[in-house]
C-alpha cells in the first residue's frame, strides 16, 4: 500500500496539469469526391454519408452525424495554441488505444501542445472490434480522413488551435488515414490544412505516386505482420516535391507503442517495444519543437 501511494504522489508531481473535455463534433465531408490515387479513377471511398451502410455499420445509412473527442489542454491554456489530432487504430477508442493517448497524449502537453483524440467509431454504433477484420480498410480510411478535417474546422472556429499549427498523429488505420488526410488531392477538397502528418505504422498500399501537401513522417516496425513496412519504404523512395522521412525501429511489431506483452491479434503479432515507442515520441517532439 505504502509503495502505490508513493507511485501516485509521483505521477501527481510529475504529471501535466491539464483541463480536459469530451465534445461532440459536428461531422463535415467535402462536397465532392475525389480519386486520391493519380491515375486510379476506382480508388476513393469520399460518401456523404456520415454512416454510409457498411457490414461493420450493420447497414444503417445516415446522412449526418456527430463525433466524440476528447480534448486536453496545456497548462497554460492560452488560447489559440498549437494542437494534435489523435486517431486511433482499427478497433476503435478501447482502453488500450485510450492508455496510448494518455500516454502519447501527456507528453504532447508537457510540450505545449493542445491535443484532440478523436473517435471515429462510438457514435456510428461500431462494436469492440471496430473494423479490424476488413483486409484493407482503405475505405474507412478515407472517410476518417473527413473526420479530422471536420476536427481541425471545430479546433479553429472554436478559437482552439493556432492556424496553421495543427498536427495530426495517426496509428495504424489511423496512420493510413493520415497519408490520405496529408494527400494534395484531398486537402484541396478543404478549406484548412495541417501542418503536417506522423503515422505510425501505416498501410502505404497505391501510396508510391501520391502527393503529399506538408511533411510526413514514416515510423515503421521492423516486424510488422499487419502493415508491411516494405511498402511504406517504396513509398518513401519515391520522388516527390515534399519528400517523406522514415524511421524502422528494428525488432519492433505492430503496436509497438502499446505497453502489453507481444501477443496474437487477428492472425499477427503486436506488443510493446520500448525503444521504439519512446523513439517514435522523441523524435515527434523533436519535428514539432524545430516547427515552432
Amino acid at each position: 500500500m505504502r509503495l502505490i501511494m508513493q507511485l501516485m504522489l509521483l505521477f501527481l508531481l510529475t504529471a501535466p496539469e491539464a483541463s480536459a473535455e469530451t465534445v461532440r463534433i459536428k461531422w463535415l465531408t467535402s462536397d465532392r469526391s475525389a480519386p486520391w490515387v493519380p491515375g486510379n479513377d476506382y480508388i476513393d471511398g469520399w460518401t456523404k454519408n456520415f454512416m454510409d451502410g457498411t457490414v461493420e455499420e450493420r447497414g444503417r445509412v445516415q446522412q449526418d452525424g456527430e463525433l466524440l473527442a476528447e480534448i486536453m489542454f496545456p497548462k497554460d491554456k492560452q488560447l489559440p495554441t498549437p494542437f494534435v489530432i489523435i486517431l486511433h487504430g482499427c478497433s476503435g477508442m478501447n482502453k488500450t488505444l485510450n492508455a496510448w493517448a494518455q500516454d502519447y497524449g501527456g507528453k504532447l502537453l508537457a510540450a505545449g501542445y493542445g491535443v484532440l483524440v478523436l473517435d471515429s467509431f462510438k457514435t456510428r454504433g461500431l462494436g469492440p472490434d471496430g473494423i479490424c477484420s476488413d483486409p484493407s480498410q482503405l475505405g474507412w480510411a478515407r472517410r476518417r480522413a473527413d473526420d479530422a478535417y471536420a476536427a481541425l474546422d471545430y479546433l479553429l472556429a472554436k478559437g482552439l488551435a493556432k492556424p496553421q499549427q495543427v498536427y495530426v498523429l495517426g496509428r495504424s488505420n489511423g496512420a493510413t488515414t493520415t497519408l490520405i488526410i496529408m494527400n494534395q488531392i484531398v486537402g484541396r477538397l478543404h478549406e484548412h490544412k495541417f501542418a503536417g502528418g506522423f503515422a505510425m505504422q501505416p498501410s502505404c498500399l497505391y501510396m508510391n505516386k501520391v502527393e503529399f501537401y506538408g511533411p510526413v513522417h514514416f515510423f515503421l516496425a521492423e516486424k510488422d505482420e499487419a502493415t508491411n513496412p516494405k511498402l511504406c519504404l517504396e513509398a518513401a523512395s519515391s520522388r516527390r516535391a515534399i519528400p517523406v522521412t522514415t524511421k524502422v525501429w528494428k525488432g519492433a511489431y505492430h503496436a509497438y507503442e502499446d505497453r502489453e506483452p507481444i501477443h496474437v491479434f487477428h492472425g499477427y503479432h503486436v506488443g510493446y517495444n520500448r525503444e521504439a515507442s519512446e523513439g517514435t515520441l522523441k523524435s515527434m517532439l523533436s519535428v514539432l519543437s524545430s516547427a515552432r
